[in-house]
């Protein structure tokens, strides 16, 4: 798709949950790879969007026949839900309803590109979209990849939390290299608004790394009042039980993004009993990566929900796993 055709479908998006699908929505679900009701499966879509102070957020959302839980996926920095077609994949083959959105300033969601002033408005978009997904009433667990289990974790501090599992997938706490990126913050804030963006390798995919760099939904730069909040949301983070309950951190031990040795201290502060599954080899972004590593840490997924209540079963008919 080009862009002009993504700012067209942006426009056209309807308030979740009323009738009739934007021109342009069955393209972009096959231009990413989303496109699960076209492959003869047993079930539904829907996208709009959800209001959320000054933004619209853009949400999508699969059902399945019969299914046994509800998971609500939110993707890191720079990303948005069509990337995460492997996971939605995943959850939906074992019984999930998988609800997604793409978080200010990223995807089909309104906003500067790449841009936020304080990541309370992370938190309430997650609340806003919860709020009026007004999922079936079965078990909610959420799976959080890099920023958006800082958005998480924002959340816990300011709402009730409704879910029954957690799964954080490289969790930001601080990126690495920190020190340097706040010396580099605290100069060029006063010359630029933004700097260059670089595209690391951080997968072990080739083809998911060849198509991230042509992706047209992918913001060029980084914006400084992205590293400003990510600065004062650190600064206010106490690192004590959030109180709701133990995650399963899986992280990647080729991970240069987030600095991990230093974050997965903290996660074990905030989410106390967590268990974390390391990666050798893998990257960043996990929700990305080659077969071998997905096999091997969806496999703790399962078992962690069972150990939360949460009984996967994959299904027949629904798409392939």
């Amino acid at each position: 798709m080009t862009p002009a055709q993504l700012r067209d479908l942006r426009r056209q998006l309807q308030p979740f949950g009323g009738s009739g699908a934007p021109r342009g929505l069955d393209e972009f679900c096959r231009f990413y790879g989303i496109d699960f009701t076209q492959r003869g499966s047993a079930l539904a879509y829907t996208a709009g969007t959800v209001d959320s102070g000054e933004f619209k957020l853009a949400v999508h959302y699969w059902s399945v026949p019969r299914a046994s839980s509800n998971l609500l996926l939110l993707h890191g920095y720079l990303d948005h839900t069509g990337l995460f077609g492997k996971l939605i994949d995943w959850a939906l083959h074992h019984g999930c309803n998988v609800l997604a959105f793409d978080l200010p300033g990223h995807g089909l969601s309104s906003g500067e590109p790449a841009a936020i002033d304080d990541f309370s408005h992370y938190s309430r978009a997650i609340a806003d979209v919860l709020h009026a997904a007004r999922l079936p009433p079965l078990p909610l667990w959420v799976m959080a990849q890099s920023t958006g289990g800082a958005a998480l974790v924002d959340f816990a501090g300011r709402y009730p939390w409704p879910f029954a599992a957690t799964v954080l997938l490289a969790p930001l706490v601080r990126p690495l290299g920190w020190r340097g990126i706040r010396i580099g913050y605290t100069v060029l804030r006063h010359f630029t608004d933004s700097v260059p963006r670089q595209f690391p390798v951080n997968s072990s995919d080739r083809a998911f790394l060849d198509f991230h760099k042509s992706d047209p939904l992918q913001s060029q730069r980084i914006s400084l009042r992205w590293v400003g909040a990510l600065q004062r949301w650190l600064n206010g983070l106490v690192h004590r039980d959030l109180g709701v309950g133990p995650a399963l951190v899986i992280q990647g031990e080729a991970d240069e993004t987030v600095d991990w040795h230093y974050n997965m201290g903290v996660i074990g502060k905030l989410f106390p009993g967590s268990r974390v599954h390391y990666l050798p080899g893998a990257g960043h972004q996990l929700a990305n990566e080659s077969d071998k590593y997905l096999c091997e840490y969806l496999g703790e997924v399962a078992a962690w929900l069972a150990g939360s209540g949460i009984m996967l079963k994959a299904r027949s008919g629904v798409v392939a796993g």
